[in-house]
């Protein structure tokens, strides 16, 4: 007997649903891991090395200036965290990856980001230079083109979170609210 095709594909998608549901656990119940190494320039020329974040809490995200609404969403849910956690060290930053070389030049994060948090410093660098700290932190980034011959940028979305330690002891998804990244936040960088 042939199953027909809605059945099959609705015991497709819940099997995918499962597959995602575990691995988000998994993900979620991970070890925290240290950064490799990576160094980017921020917007107003200086070079940024995680090595020499050692020995205070910082975050990373990745992003880029023409993202339609996931970006442009998270960076105001971390700007509203940011102002709801007073008690933050004073030099704590949140460095925000440029994914897009070719858009985001220096000149156009810097404009973007001032719309947000002034704590949110951008980076960027050459493909290789960005590559080297997506690997560095886990993430993924794709570019994706359409037939039109524009494209977008599919990354990670989440706020990645490092201890005075220099471990990433949380990773904050940007589906969570300002409320609930402000106390993660606080969790990581007392």
């Amino acid at each position: 007997m042939r199953v027909p095709a809605v059945i099959r594909v609705a015991l497709f998608m819940a099997a995918a649903a499962g597959l995602i549901a575990a691995l988000a656990v998994a993900e979620a119940d991970a070890d925290p891991m240290t950064p490799g190494p990576f160094a980017l320039k921020a917007v107003d020329g200086a070079t940024v090395d995680g090595a020499d974040l050692d020995g205070k809490p910082y975050g990373v995200m990745f992003g880029f200036t023409h993202c339609p609404d996931v970006c442009p969403t998270a960076l105001a849910e971390l700007t509203t965290a940011l102002a709801s956690s007073p008690k933050l060290p004073k030099d704590f930053r949140v460095y925000f990856v440029a994914i897009d070389p070719e858009r985001d030049t220096p000149k156009a994060l810097g404009a973007y980001l001032s719309a947000f948090d002034p704590r949110i410093i951008g980076l960027t660098g050459s493909r290789e230079e960005i590559a080297t700290a997506t690997q560095a932190f886990g993430a993924v980034v794709r570019k994706a083109t359409f037939k039109s011959g524009d494209y977008t940028m599919e990354h990670t979305a989440a706020l990645y979170l490092v201890d005075e330690n220099g471990m990433i002891a949380d990773r904050v998804s940007f589906k969570e609210p300002s409320e609930e990244m402000a106390r993660r936040i606080a969790a990581v960088a007392r």
